[in-house]
């Protein structure tokens, strides 16, 4: 099952002790409301600042998170700084988050955290080439490259690796290539694989790359917070111990949920005089 990215930040916020849970009684697309938990036992504008996350799982606006720009503490309504699709109906599960670390904040921090964990494999499909015997690539050097061997073929794997190929570099700016040395069946689309930085996450339903375990991804970003509220707070020896505890843990989690990178196949040796 996929780990979205609003999942991804409401992990992190709890990892550092900033987001509590309750159940909405009532709202709309621009507030939501519990007057159960938070009706008069806040002071006004408290949660300014902070971030509403609605759970995941079920119908819109499940998953869908936003700003708080104000709160009203007689009723409990937080306004939001951004629509959701949908109105907040009674009975909705939530996660609340303070204003300690600010939503925008969080979300550079999730994606320099995911960016510090390394590359990760990814693949691009039906790639067409540029010729033949050539396809302009302009990313790093691939790792693998298939071709579609059996077209119109859904069940098993029509795909077969081409081994008979080199990387030639280009100047920034300007897209690399790479060279067949046999020519390629015409129209026949390419599978590339290849190492880059993780993707940027931005929407709620954003997909967590499948190389990188939650556990880890959570560690990574509940490290990288406490790193900039550090920053923030020089001199917090408070801080700074949990701080140190948060890459500890990061380090735990990257040996026990290392990710998984493939490696280059075996090239194929063609001897002078062979076809």
């Amino acid at each position: 099952m996929s780990y979205t990215f609003s999942e991804l930040l409401q992990d992190a916020y709890t990892e550092l002790g900033q987001l509590r849970r309750g159940l909405a009684s009532g709202g709309s697309a621009s507030t939501l409301a519990d007057a159960a938990e938070l009706a008069g036992q806040h002071r006004e504008d408290d949660w300014k600042g902070g971030a509403v996350f609605l759970a995941a799982g079920g119908a819109p606006p499940a998953g869908e998170f936003a700003r708080v720009v104000g709160f009203i503490a007689s009723s409990g309504t937080l306004a939001l700084g951004s629509s959701l699709s949908e109105p907040v109906e009674a009975g909705m599960a939530y996660g609340l988050a303070s204003a300690q670390y600010p939503l925008a904040t969080m979300i550079e921090l999730a994606n320099s955290a995911l960016r510090g964990l390394g590359d990760v494999p990814q693949v691009d499909e039906d790639v067409l080439p540029s010729s033949a015997h050539t396809l302009a690539w302009a990313r790093r050097r691939p790792l693998r490259i298939d071709h579609l061997a059996v077209p119109g073929v859904s069940a098993g794997d029509p795909w077969r690796t081409l081994h008979d190929w080199d990387f030639v570099p280009a100047a920034p700016g300007s897209p690399g290539a790479v060279l067949f040395a046999d020519p390629l069946p015409a129209g026949r689309p390419l599978r590339v694989w290849y190492l880059a930085a993780h993707p940027r996450l931005a929407a709620h339903g954003d997909v967590l790359a499948e190389a990188v375990a939650p556990e880890l991804a959570v560690a990574a970003v509940a490290e990288r917070a406490l790193r900039w509220q550090c920053a923030r707070k020089g001199g917090d020896e408070k801080l700074a111990l949990l701080w140190q505890e948060a890459v500890e843990e990061l380090q735990a989690a990257r040996r026990r949920f290392p990710i998984w990178r493939p490696q280059r196949p075996a090239r194929l040796l063609r001897l002078r005089g062979q076809a």
